[in-house]
């Protein structure tokens, strides 16, 4: 691991709000073009003559010429900073939150300062974490930038879970994978 960054989880969230956003297309006949989403992020933008569809529970890249591309991931581009992978690791989740699969909200990001917020008021039903929870930033031994976050869900079972982002050594291009970090057991 070399050149940790660490963020807080304002930081994952979309930093320019655009007046009008793509409707979720929720109906199987729908076509949804979702490149609007990608200028909610300072530090990323879609290569020249491509766009993000959902279409029929699927999302993909098309270009002008009509090629597609399932991972959409492909066709974005950015400064390549380690702040533009971290909005490239969010804008993938606001991004499939309009498939037909379960996403992450990024509202649910956690960081130390939100954690200790929660467990002032109350709030937070885990004990104290032994490592931070902040969002972070690195190059993997193999030189691939990765993004790791910790979300907060409560789908029955509260839990903590673990996603990880690893993208290619060039563009953003990126596989994605998550698990459970911590998880409590529902009182009945």
């Amino acid at each position: 691991m070399r050149n940790k960054m660490v963020f807080t989880r304002d930081a994952t969230q979309m930093n320019i709000h655009l007046k009008e956003r793509p409707t979720s297309a929720q109906s199987p006949y729908t076509m949804c073009d979702l490149s609007a989403l990608i200028q909610q992020f300072s530090q990323l933008r879609l290569r020249n003559g491509w766009r993000i569809i959902s279409e029929d529970g699927e999302i993909y890249a098309e270009s002008a010429a009509g090629t597609q591309l399932v991972n959409f991931m492909d066709v974005v581009s950015g400064d390549e900073s380690a702040f533009s992978y971290l909005q490239a690791a969010s804008m993938y989740h606001v991004i499939r939150s309009f498939g037909p699969e379960e996403s992450v909200p990024i509202e649910s990001i956690l960081d130390d300062a939100w954690v200790r917020q929660l467990d002032l008021f109350g709030y937070w039903p885990f004990e104290h974490a032994m490592r931070s929870l902040n969002p972070i930033f690195f190059y993997d031994s193999l030189d691939h930038p990765v993004v790791i976050f910790f979300t907060h869900q409560k789908d029955g079972a509260e839990c903590i879970a673990k996603h990880i982002h690893r993208f290619a050594k060039v563009g953003y291009g990126m596989k994605y994978h998550a698990r459970p970090f911590a998880t409590l057991k529902a009182s009945s």
